[in-house]
């Protein structure tokens, strides 16, 4: 009995040897042929130019995006904050909309205030009449000589809030 042993052992412990050798071997794959036809562009990335820190020019672009956001169908009126590389955006819409065209709306909104400045990392659009209103208070506050960072607070409880439309 002890000869049937030794024997059944050897041959289970090859087994698993060579089950972990030939289990542990790299996959290996042809290397694809990457033309210049095949490949896709990469996706357009946000500008490496710096966003300006001087009040007047953040309230030009703060400006700039309030009308464009405004222009969007379905927008009745827009409040845009810009802090950093970050747009905040409130909206004013046109009343009886469903939920999927409220969505549609803030959709349309946040890609045309991207591609008005694509400097913009982060764009946070919000219907909800609380945060508009704080959003219309924060921007009178910027536009009336406090600095950004005053709101800073506020602006990271806007954000909780809303989530933001990814680039």
């Amino acid at each position: 009995m002890k000869r049937i042993k030794k024997p059944a052992v050897f041959i289970i412990a090859l087994l698993i040897g060579l089950l972990m050798v030939s289990g542990c071997s790299a996959l290996r794959k042809p290397v694809p042929q990457n033309t210049p036809e095949s490949q896709v562009p990469a996706p357009s990335m946000p500008s490496r130019e710096p966003m300006p820190t001087s009040p007047e020019e953040v309230d030009r672009i703060a400006s700039e995006l309030t009308s464009v956001a405004g222009r969007v169908p379905g927008v009745n009126g827009a409040t845009v904050v810009v802090a950093g590389t970050t747009a905040y955006v409130g909206l004013d819409q046109k009343p009886g909309l469903e939920n999927e065209e409220t969505e549609r709306i803030k959709r349309d909104v946040s890609n045309a205030v991207k591609a008005a400045e694509p400097r913009l990392t982060a764009v946070y659009v919000s219907s909800d009449p609380d945060t508009v209103s704080r959003l219309r208070q924060i921007a009178n506050g910027i536009a009336n000589g406090q600095p950004v960072s005053v709101f800073d607070k506020e602006l990271a409880e806007i954000v909780k809030r809303i989530s933001p439309t990814a680039r």
